[in-house]
């Protein structure tokens, strides 16, 4: 009799455990799945495209700096070096934006603000490796940015015009 006592215990011992491991595996898959769509959430909002506006005040602060840099030039190579290199950088962040965004909109007004910010590198690149005696190049620099915004103002008012047309047509 203690031995049938025993199997109907371990027996439900079993089944409690068996029920309780299905739902432990079931919360497992549902944390696995949460823990997938954020990731996926974050990588999406980290790949996403600037837009128009967020792309001119990212060149509009661009300017800013290299007017900034062009007013006091570092006269020692270590400090021009470290100077001219951080705006490189943001340089090369700013031609991959505006080129994938170019590519994304198939849009040849983007893609030649894409190639004036190449041209902007190119100087800024040229007085990196000069002697410093170039601040030439630096304004150079800045008169490509500028003119990057302008047909950014551009490409703006082109985008206001078109959502004032698209709300008539509504």
């Amino acid at each position: 009799m203690s031995t049938f006592l025993l199997l109907t215990d371990t027996a439900e011992t079993v089944a409690e455990t068996s029920g309780g491991k299905l739902l432990l595996d079931y919360l497992i898959y549902l944390a696995i799945i949460i823990v997938g769509i954020i990731v996926l959430l974050l990588l999406r909002k980290a790949t996403q495209l600037p837009s128009h506006t967020a792309v001119k005040e990212r060149l509009t602060a661009f300017a800013k700096a290299i007017a900034e840099t062009e007013q006091s030039a570092p006269e020692r190579l270590v400090e021009r070096l470290n100077r001219v290199g951080k705006l490189v950088s943001e340089c090369d962040k700013l031609v991959y934006e505006t080129s994938a965004l170019a590519r994304k909109e198939r849009d040849g007004d983007m893609d030649s603000i894409c190639t004036l910010l190449e041209e902007a590198r190119n100087e800024l690149s040229a007085f990196r490796v000069g002697d410093g005696n170039e601040v030439w190049r630096l304004t150079e620099a800045r008169t490509r940015v500028e003119n990057a915004i302008g047909t950014l103002d551009n490409i703006l008012a082109r985008d206001k015009t078109l959502k004032k047309n698209k709300k008539q047509r509504a």
